[in-house]
């Protein structure tokens, strides 16, 4: 083989077509720009409406030499501290701490709903409590769920639950932490609202 025909083929191996045949096309340039008024009306935050998935205003971005800031975070401690991440009123709060509402979650679930794991939660803490305690709790109603992630989620549910077999068979305010990670769930404790407890 001549060394022309060694090049012709060396050239022919590496030659991988036209190059605009693997190129994307190029962009278009932007004629017509948004206009000034567009652009700070698109930059408006518009106050929580009917449509808001929080049902609540945006949070405030975090500054923490604001001192509107530091006071909800001191405010936002002690009610952790006094309710253990249990029925805390997240509402009041301009800044997002964790936890956070389980309502103001995106999905928490890849297969279900967040309602249908919602279910699934109470479901697995009464059931616990029952073969841990032989008691024969009964769901009535949620009341709360708050939410903090911590390999995987932290669930701190407030929710009513009787007992048909104990001496007073009344409705009572329990409260649950269930942790889900993965497709696994782990109830950490089921107990009475310290201020129900007998």
């Amino acid at each position: 083989m001549s060394g022309d025909s060694a090049a012709a083929a060396d050239n022919e191996i590496t030659k991988f077509g036209d190059s605009t045949e693997f190129s994307p096309p190029l962009k278009k340039p932007k004629t017509d720009p948004v206009g000034k008024a567009e652009a700070e009306a698109e930059e408006k935050v518009e106050p929580a409406g009917e449509d808001d998935p929080l049902g609540r205003p945006p949070f405030l971005p975090i500054d923490c030499d604001d001192p509107k800031y530091k006071e909800q975070a001191d405010l936002f401690m002690e009610q952790v501290d006094k309710y253990e991440g249990f029925y805390m009123d997240l509402d009041k709060f301009d800044y997002k701490f964790a936890p956070v509402k389980f309502e103001w979650g995106n999905k928490f679930d890849v297969r279900l709903s967040n309602k249908d794991l919602m279910d699934l939660l109470i479901k697995t803490a009464i059931e616990a409590k029952n073969e841990d305690y032989g008691t024969q709790l009964e769901f009535v109603e949620y009341v709360s769920c708050n939410v903090t992630a911590a390999q995987g989620f932290c669930f701190y549910i407030t929710l009513w639950a009787k007992d048909p077999s104990s001496p007073n068979p009344e409705p009572k305010l329990y409260q649950t932490l269930v942790r889900k990670f993965r497709g696994d769930l782990h109830v950490h404790e089921f107990k009475l609202k310290p201020s129900q407890q007998e």
